[in-house]
């Protein structure tokens, strides 16, 4: 196991004679699926099975999926009752410092092992040839007395790969492969197999649900600094095209402009950290901007709602994370949509958050549900305006703006619902900031910007 272009899958080939086919040399994740590798020992008595794992930080595969795609395999293989003789950590010498991605790894890797096995564990570096023995030397002394020192005190040793085959033999034999009867599962087995424990709340689900959190966590203040970056204009240019928005007996022009007097939706969501826009600014373009943050989070969150298996909740955040990557590309948009994504990933954090305390009731369920499909109709909004032209995607037809109320109707229903379960003390302030401000933005009749 390790982080992505650490070596994994080039140590086995290395260990089996395949030729070196580049793999993650470009960090782009090869191993996107657990591959097990039998291949025989040379004291030709016993045969070695060697598992490419995925890392923790794969390229196409949030890291919730890659837990539960490790853990079902660890959790079949002990059912059958067989069990690993060790493990190998793969880590670059080549990364000047252990942060981030690294140490998410690691972090995930100590929980799924346990401690008790911390002692069949072997942390092996690799890419000694990008470095110099100085430089390589150095920073394998940090890593024993800092970083990797609570698993080298419980019985890990460390070992150097230097990409040939009799290095990777090395390694592999430096195992103390104890007789079957007397291998122990991994944590993760102990608490799925043995204790029967969802996933989402082992030590390893733990820790992704915790990291997860973070990543979410990390969105706020985002609108905050977008509100305070944005001024209004004190001469508008009525031909500028952002400005273009008419009204016709059957076009409705709204826009997410919100008036001076609008004061609560400069309010913080205090559930997830994101604050409204501020009041009197027409900020689509720099809600355009700021998408590179929030789609990373609906991405988590959607990690997240497999994990815990929460109802009806991936089919709100597909939706909601299509229309953010529509959008973020898509030149020209009314500003209405921005809020409806808002105010939906602002409630999508909330449910999920409150999704980790209890089980839902049936009313929550159910309005989640009907909010699953009021997102699918927007995004179905969205998706037709993106066959216009950038001129005439600033306006909506009366059609939609009925489709966008219905779907906060539906978000007011959720809270509602979480409102009225009193084992659920998550604020939704934000939330109803929000909501408040989609509700005033669908009544505006001209784009003032």
């Amino acid at each position: 196991m390790g982080p992505n272009g650490a070596g994994k899958t080039t140590f086995v080939d290395c260990a089996v004679g395949r030729p070196d086919v580049g793999a993650g040399h470009d960090l782009i994740s090869y191993t996107k699926e657990i591959r097990p590798f039998r291949y025989p020992h040379s004291d030709g008595i016993r045969n070695i099975v060697l598992v490419d794992m995925p890392g923790f930080d794969d390229t196409f595969m949030t890291d919730t999926q890659i837990l539960r795609q490790i853990a079902y395999w660890l959790e079949k293989t002990y059912k059958k009752n067989m069990k690993l003789s060790g493990m190998l950590y793969l880590h670059r010498i080549s990364d000047n410092r252990v942060s981030g991605t690294p140490s998410r790894n690691y972090g995930m890797f100590k929980e799924l092992c346990g401690k008790e096995n911390f002692k069949n564990v072997i942390l092996v570096t690799t890419m000694w040839d990008e470095v110099t023995e100085e430089v390589g030397s150095a920073r394998e002394k940090e890593l024993q007395s800092d970083f990797w020192r609570s698993m080298i005190t419980l019985g890990s040793s460390v070992h150097r790969f230097d990409g040939t085959m009799e290095s990777a033999w090395k390694i592999i034999d430096s195992l103390s492969v104890a007789p079957p009867v007397q291998r122990r599962p991994l944590q993760i087995q102990r608490d799925m197999v043995d204790e029967h424990v969802p996933l989402h709340r082992t030590a390893a689900g733990r820790a992704v649900m915790a990291i997860s959190t973070v990543l979410t966590s990390d969105i706020k203040g985002v609108f905050q600094r977008l509100a305070k970056g944005t001024k209004k204009s004190p001469n508008p240019n009525p031909s500028d095209s952002k400005c273009l928005l008419r009204r016709s007996s059957s076009l409705l022009l709204t826009s997410a402009l919100i008036t001076p007097s609008d004061t609560s939706s400069n309010r913080r969501s205090v559930g997830t950290g994101i604050t409204s826009f501020s009041a009197g600014t027409c900020v689509s373009e720099g809600f355009r901007g700021n998408l590179v943050r929030v789609i990373p989070v609906l991405q988590t969150t959607l990690g997240m709602a497999e994990l815990v298996r929460i109802p009806h909740l991936k089919d709100v955040i597909s939706p909601s994370l299509s229309i953010a990557l529509s959008i973020k590309t898509m030149a020209g948009i009314h500003h209405v949509l921005f809020r409806v994504l808002e105010t939906a990933t602002l409630l999508i954090n909330v449910i999920t958050a409150d999704a980790r305390q209890t089980r839902f009731s049936a009313d929550i369920k159910a309005a989640i549900k009907d909010f699953a499909k009021q997102m699918s109709d927007v995004q179905g909004i969205v998706q037709k305006v993106a066959q216009r032209s950038p001129e005439t995607r600033y306006v909506l037809e009366s059609t939609d703006t009925c489709v966008i109320s219905a779907c906060a109707n539906s978000m007011r229903l959720v809270c509602d619902a979480i409102r009225s379960t009193p084992s659920l003390r998550t604020s939704l302030r934000g939330v109803d900031d929000s909501l408040g401000a989609l509700k005033r933005s669908l009544d505006i009749d001209s784009c003032s910007c």
